[in-house]
């Protein structure tokens, strides 16, 4: 939908096929670091986003036995005044309503349809209707679809570890935190969202044999509540408060030589799945939206375009899945090693200039609007 908005505004139409019979409130929460907010404020959307997000105050990485803090990051005024646009949360729900409004005017949006075969140009539908394109654009996840159409690299690979999700209502005011605790082999996260009515919470844990890649497979709140046996009440509290859980499997794959074939080319996940550990899996496929309607629009030769993207997105997306992955493993050290980690990064950060905030120049900072040069 990202991309649709993005080619919509630039003149191009598009058709968008989509598996799903309903848009509906599907996920949970979503964390829009400031580089997403650029792309989104280029739609149009950046006072809708705040109208139903929420703007934390900072991120706070905590141990889980003792409930010490050891590490915080500044977000709110100080994201905007760094980064030029701020660090919001939104329901993943939201997020898809204002991008569908914001692409439908320029869009055929199919819902309730397949995609099982891809040429140079064109899809051919589970019904056996083909449509025909100047390009093909694959942005159908981690299990893509097109991705496999297109380079055969067989299946995600699994990466043993399990992700819970659950939102629980709040009441009162929230506190203006995304909350991180680490402990020994899992870590639990919470922020507020919808404008602090609701937690959002993915707790995280490692399983060697169940491997369910899907976003609506139920949880057993005994099993979370035994596996979270002993971490800080609050994190238990929200446990008890979960009336729905659902849990997935995270699979990734490593980046691809090459994202584009003729008139094809892949975006977010179907290019470069993102582990959840640097909540940056919906910020690059805005990111991606914005590149590639930005180097579609400056040539008419569609094979050109998409090298083009290509090549600006590419060495990116490869550097966020590696650090991505290098945070599951940091958020699952053993207590003293996480402490001796966080606390070192916090110690080094207090005595460096600009803080914990240097070391998101080069997340944070980026602007895709302008093409990803």
């Amino acid at each position: 939908m990202a991309l649709a908005a993005a080619l919509g505004r630039r003149g191009m139409r598009s058709i968008v096929v989509e598996q799903a019979e309903v848009l509906g409130e599907a996920g949970a929460g979503v964390q829009l670091s400031p580089n997403a907010m650029r792309g989104l404020a280029a739609l149009g959307l950046a006072d809708a986003v705040r109208a139903v997000g929420f703007a934390p105050d900072a991120v706070e990485m905590r141990d889980h036995g003792s409930g010490r803090l050891l590490l915080r990051n500044a977000l709110g005024a100080e994201a905007e005044r760094r980064w030029g646009a701020p660090y919001l949360t939104i329901h993943r729900a939201d997020l898809h309503r204002l991008l569908t409004e914001a692409a439908r005017p320029y869009a055929d949006v199919r819902l309730g349809e397949t995609i099982v075969a891809v040429a140079d140009g064109g899809v051919r539908l589970a019904t056996g209707e083909p449509i025909e394109g100047e390009a093909v654009v694959g942005c159908d996840g981690v299990r893509s679809t097109v991705r496999q159409a297109l380079f055969g690299d067989g299946r995600a690979r699994f990466t043993g570890q399990v992700a819970w999700r659950f939102v629980v209502p709040i009441e009162g005011s929230a506190p203006r935190i995304v909350r991180v605790w680490t402990g020994p082999r899992q870590h639990f996260v919470c922020y507020p969202t919808r404008n602090g009515t609701l937690m959002n919470v993915v707790a995280v844990t490692e399983e060697a044999d169940w491997r369910v890649e899907s976003w609506s497979e139920p949880g057993d709140k005994a099993v979370l509540r035994t596996a979270f046996k002993g971490w800080p009440a609050e994190a238990l509290a929200l446990i008890e408060g979960a009336a729905d859980l659902h849990r997935w499997a995270l699979h990734d794959r490593p980046p691809l030589p090459r994202w584009s074939k003729g008139a094809a080319t892949l975006l977010g996940d179907a290019a470069h799945p993102m582990l959840p550990f640097l909540a940056q899996g919906a910020a690059m496929a805005i990111e991606d939206a914005a590149v590639l309607a930005d180097k579609l629009s400056q040539t008419s030769d569609t094979a050109e375009a998409l090298r083009l993207y290509e090549t600006a997105r590419a060495p990116r997306t490869a550097k966020v899945q590696a650090w991505s992955r290098r945070n599951a493993r940091l958020f699952h050290l053993p207590s003293p090693l996480a402490a001796g980690v966080f606390g070192a990064a916090a110690a080094l950060d207090a005595f460096t200039p600009g803080g914990g905030a240097r070391r998101f120049d080069w997340l944070y900072g980026y602007d895709a609007t302008g093409g990803g040069g």
